[in-house]
């Protein structure tokens, strides 16, 4: 990978990512205490759609699923909104940065890297997710779980990181990785 260091630190000022840290995905550990957000189902995604719980698997398949990664990214991205007023920009915003997620992940493939993609949030490509109706996902080559769905405590990683864990008012910033199997 470090022969596409320089090539991926243009692509993050491409697309206005705010960090781009590389770490040992064993710092990915899935937590129950975590998960159980998901269980209360504040969001309303439980069982309704495809990137999230329980459809994405138990604790015990996602931390098999992520020992099979040797390297991971982490991806941040930031733009300035009001959060309490405009919830319409910051759908927006969390569709961009699944683009820009999946872009990186396209990055890698076409290097010969496989890479798994981690978007902020829930995914937010289609309006109803098909889970509800139980159909097939419409965007299945799109569609990407979040670290949190994924029982990953974002705030305690980038707290390790030294990273600025905070919400604000007037700016989201969306905290997304990659997972790269290098050979």
């Amino acid at each position: 990978m470090r022969s596409y260091i320089d090539e991926l630190r243009e692509l993050s000022l491409i697309h206005n990512l705010i960090d781009l840290t590389e770490f040992d995905p064993l710092l990915l550990l899935p937590e129950g205490n975590i998960r159980k957000y998901c269980y209360e189902n504040i969001c309303g995604n439980y069982g309704n759609h495809w990137m999230c719980p329980p459809l994405i698997g138990s604790i015990g398949d996602i931390k098999v699923k992520l020992a099979s990664y040797n390297k991971a990214i982490l991806i941040r991205y930031m733009e300035e909104i009001d959060v309490k007023l405009d919830k319409k920009q910051i759908k927006r915003s969390k569709i961009n940065f699944h683009k820009k997620i999946l872009e990186i992940e396209n990055f890698f493939n076409q290097k010969g890297i496989d890479a798994w993609g981690l978007v902020g949030g829930s995914c937010s490509f289609c309006i109803e997710c098909k889970a509800i109706t139980n159909r097939p996902c419409k965007h299945p080559h799109k569609a990407r779980p979040s670290l949190e769905s994924l029982g990953i405590n974002v705030q305690k990683l980038l707290e390790n990181f030294g990273l600025d864990n905070k919400f604000y008012s007037d700016k989201i910033i969306w905290t997304g990785c990659i997972l790269l199997k290098e050979k």
